[in-house]
């Protein structure tokens, strides 16, 4: 999601906090600057649900102790102070609050961003760096909202900072999630998305 400075004053967070609580929009702070997010596209917003209830119907059919979280969660990134929204977010223990906030949290494991042409950039180096001083941060997709297209980067075991990226494309395609040992299928991903229906993307 393209992302927007509303001012150029810095703000503390004790001030973004309370701006937040009586807006209608949501607010991202970084660092002393409170950034508007926009809303989503049918096709975004479409994406992002699949995403969640694919993942929160396999950990329930499982049993499984991990959970999924969409985008009205925070992440607090302390190392850059930084308060953003993932779009969609897996947590594999049980969520850590950030000062007791329970919008807010600390530990996320998995993180999805949906992006359009104008964000590849920002997803997939500004956020993703941010997302790396994460402890527990070990798995980030990256799904385009106009094709069938995913690339899924995992931080390697028993390494300080080596990631592998794979990229899938196409609708007969599927994405290893590694932390959690799930296979998401790019069908179910884009399924029921307008702008996706009758294309051949094969071609």
């Amino acid at each position: 999601m393209v992302a927007a400075p509303i001012q150029k004053k810095r703000y503390s967070l004790e001030e973004y906090f309370e701006m937040e609580e009586k807006s209608e929009e949501k607010h991202e702070f970084h660092n002393g600057k409170i950034i508007l997010m926009p809303g989503g596209s049918v096709p975004h917003n479409k994406i992002a649900v699949n995403i969640t209830s694919i993942l929160n119907n396999w950990i329930e059919a499982n049993n499984l102790p991990y959970y999924v979280l969409n985008s009205d969660t925070k992440v607090r990134i302390e190392h850059f102070n930084r308060n953003v929204y993932p779009d969609v977010l897996v947590v594999c223990e049980k969520p850590k609050y950030w000062k007791g906030r329970t919008d807010i949290i600390v530990n996320p494991t998995i993180v999805f961003e949906v992006f359009s042409n104008s964000t590849p950039e920002y997803d997939r180096d500004g956020k993703f760096n941010l997302y790396r001083s994460l402890p527990t941060f070990k798995e980030y997709v990256l799904v385009d909202q106009f094709k069938p297209l995913v690339d899924d980067y995992f931080k390697q075991p028993d390494s300080d900072d080596l990631w592998k990226i794979t990229t899938k494309f196409g609708m007969e395609e599927s994405i290893h999630l590694h932390s959690i040992g799930f296979d998401l299928l790019l069908s179910k991903i884009y399924w029921q998305v307008p702008e996706l229906q009758g294309e051949d993307w094969e071609s």
